[in-house]
């Protein structure tokens, strides 16, 4: 299965709660990022899949709010 984000499409809440785990797992693992011997090939691509799940939470208007740690509409 793929994903296609597509900022004409309304993209599903379930898939918008997929990326802000997806956020969560990859930020629990970048911050203990010492402990993996990781090269900076590996740490690029870290950071544009981080850039590209902001990018789908953002442009339909939802972000993770830091003292839930939920999903939370913007307010517009």
């Amino acid at each position: 299965m793929s994903l296609r984000h597509s900022p004409e499409v309304n993209i599903d809440r379930k898939v918008l709660q997929a990326v802000a785990g997806a956020i969560k797992s990859l930020e629990t693992v970048t911050g203990t990022i010492v402990e993996y011997e990781i090269g900076i090939s590996d740490a690029q691509d870290l950071n544009y899949i981080m850039r590209r799940l902001w990018s789908i939470l953002e442009t339909s208007g939802y972000t993770i709010d830091v003292d839930t740690n939920r999903l939370r509409r913007e307010p517009p």
